[in-house]
């Protein structure tokens, strides 16, 4: 009895993704938060620059330390973020695996989109008080002192709202591609 079998492979179930877009996920994330950091920094400088000139106006500095403290706190947020994203850039350059799931590129974006939120609720933390500053000492010194802060403040937002949208949908098109292969 000579039976031939014929055996059929399924198609792959799971799809698997390159190391190269796990880098690509981490890269972006890495470039907004550095971007972001730098943005960081900048609202400090101004805000250094609007409290020496209040400051010279005989205005009590004290009213600029909630404002510097929240700077403060995006700027530890931001280098942390970048500090993480670059510890995990180098280890997926570095020993990359042979394939990566939707479930990990999820991972990376979930990652970025919560993070890039927090920056963008500081920025807007920071707005709000710099209105409140700005209200307390509108007597002693031109709110046009606050222009470029206020510039600044609101590029920053808008470029962490922009970043943090699009690592949502980035985060939501590998959630369901990881959801859908887990059912099937």
């Amino acid at each position: 009895m000579n039976a031939k079998v014929q055996i059929q492979l399924s198609e792959q179930l799971i799809p698997f993704h390159s190391a190269a877009d796990i880098i690509s996920a981490y890269s972006l994330a890495s470039e907004s938060a550095v971007q972001l950091r730098t943005l960081a920094n900048q609202i400090s400088k101004a805000t250094a620059f609007v409290k020496a000139y209040a400051e010279e106006n005989k205005v009590d500095a004290t009213i600029f330390a909630e404002l510097e403290n929240l700077i403060a706190i995006s700027h530890q947020l931001a280098n942390s973020q970048a500090d993480t994203y670059g510890l995990e850039l180098k280890r997926h350059k570095q020993e990359p695996d042979d394939q990566y799931s939707a479930g990990d590129l999820h991972d990376a974006y979930s990652l970025a989109y919560e993070n890039t939120s927090w920056l963008e609720t500081m920025f807007y933390q920071i707005k709000d008080e710099v209105e409140v500053v700005k209200e307390a000492i509108k007597q002693s010194i031109y709110g046009a002192v606050f222009a470029t802060l206020e510039r600044l403040i609101h590029i920053a937002a808008y470029w962490a709202e922009s970043h943090s949208n699009t690592f949502d949908v980035e985060n939501e098109k590998y959630k369901s591609e990881w959801e859908a292969s887990k059912n099937d």
